[in-house]
This record gives structure tokens, C-alpha cells and sequence, in this order.
């Protein structure tokens, strides 16, 4: 496969825009407190919603996705396209190309992250975070959650210490994923779908500490036959 073109590197961009960072900062919203998910009325079976989001329909098959990206932090952006290999249900290998070459890949097997490449200049997102831009509900916790009605969304609350993991859900389908530090949003992934597709259209990463953001924008998906190899996913540890 030949890499895509695409419009810059890593360290080309590190001086390049830096403003990002005030106006990340300066967006309503993203950095002040908000309204306590457990305030609102409790659901009396989370496993319900636990079983509707894992098995609802959609990526139970192998899939290969072409997508654009963007990731950018204090020193600038920098942007290209990525391909992913998924086996269901917990398999996915992310390459992301620039300046026509390989700049990162990522794997996300057997619950842990392997990855090489250019690993030191940009932060790789806590795996379900990983799992839910990619629209998988994937929360990586064996205590049983809470679960409140939101609205339109059923949440989950994952986590009885100062941060907290909240996945929200509509119809089985994971919206986004907040993680609270006391009440106050310090990460956060959106997920955007199709009116009608097994997988989302867009989806952003932010942290809002750092900060940097990675978002990346679905082209093309198409059902393979057949599982890919066990090598395909066989990257370093990431440690």
C-alpha cells in the first residue's frame, strides 16, 4: 500500500500555530465545572445498558476504515490519513500517515496498547477513550457502574475516586465519554454518527489539561472476509 500524501510532520509544525492553545482554552465550557450526572435519576438495571451497548448492532465483523486526522497541541497541528484493521470484538490496529510515510501506529489488543513510531511526540488517549472513537463501548473496568437517565442518554458512571468516567449512550449507540476529575471535565471524546452506518462519521479526543486534541473523520469502510493475521496487531508494548 502506498502511503497517502499529506500536508506536514510533526516536527515541521512544532512552532507553527500557537495559538491553539488559548483558543482551546477560551471555548465556553470546556474547562469550567458541570452538572453532577448523579443528580439525576438513577436506572435501576446498568446492566441493561451495559448488554444493549456491547451488543448492539454493528462491528461484528472484520472492517477496514480509511479516515483523515488531525492532531494538534501547544506546538501546532498537523494532519493526514489513517487506515484501521479491526477484528471484533477488541482488535484495532490504527496507521496514521504524513509527509508519505508511516508517523504512528497504534494497536489496541487484549486490552493493552502497543504502538511505535513517533510515540514520544504526541499522547496516545487512555484505551477506552481509543475505543470510543471508533464508537466501541469498551470501558475497561471490572466494577459494577452506576447508571443514570440523562435526557435522551443513559449514562454510565465508572469509578468511586477523585476521576470519574462517564459513557453516554443513546439506543445502544456511545455518544461520549467524559472523564471528571471533583466534577470538572479533564478529557473528553464526542462521537458523531450517520444516519444510518455500524460506524461514526467523526469522532474528537480532547484533553483539556495539556492541552491537545485528535479528531479524525471517516472516508471509507468496507467488510473484509476472513479475520486479520494475529501479526497485523504484534506491535511494542507501550510501556
Amino acid at each position: 500500500m502506498t502511503p497517502p500524501h499529506t500536508s506536514g510532520s510533526l516536527g515541521a509544525v512544532a512552532r507553527k500555530a500557537r495559538w491553539f492553545a488559548a483558543v482551546w482554552l477560551a471555548t465556553p465550557g470546556l474547562s469550567g465545572c458541570v452538572a453532577s450526572i448523579e443528580s439525576h435519576p438513577p436506572i435501576a438495571d446498568p446492566a441493561s445498558v451495559i448488554a444493549l451497548a456491547t451488543n448492539r448492532e454493528g462491528p461484528h465483523e472484520p472492517s477496514f476504515l480509511q479516515f483523515d486526522w488531525r492532531y494538534g497541541d501547544r506546538r501546532g497541528d498537523v494532519r493526514g490519513e489513517g487506515v484501521a484493521r479491526y477484528n471484533p470484538l477488541d482488535s484495532l490496529r490504527l496507521d496514521l500517515f504524513t509527509s508519505g510515510e508511516v508517523a504512528m501506529a497504534v494497536a489496541l489488543v487484549g486490552g493493552e496498547i502497543r504502538s511505535q513510531g513517533q510515540i514520544e511526540e504526541v499522547e496516545i488517549p487512555p484505551l477506552p477513550l481509543v475505543f470510543a472513537m471508533a464508537g466501541l463501548f469498551r470501558p475497561a473496568a471490572s466494577d459494577a457502574p452506576g447508571a443514570y437517565l440523562v435526557g435522551s442518554d443513559s449514562v454510565l458512571v465508572y469509578g468511586g475516586g477523585e476521576v470519574r468516567r462517564y459513557f453516554y449512550l443513546r439506543e445502544g449507540r456511545l455518544r461520549r465519554v467524559e472523564d471528571r476529575r471533583h466534577g470538572r471535565t479533564i478529557r473528553r471524546v464526542n462521537v458523531e454518527w450517520p444516519a444510518d452506518g455500524r460506524w461514526p462519521e467523526t469522532a474528537e479526543y480532547r484533553n483539556l489539561l495539556v492541552p491537545n486534541r485528535v479528531r479524525w473523520t471517516m472516508k471509507e469502510i468496507r467488510s473484509v472476509d476472513g479475520r486479520f493475521p494475529a501479526e497485523v496487531y504484534d506491535l511494542p508494548i507501550r510501556p
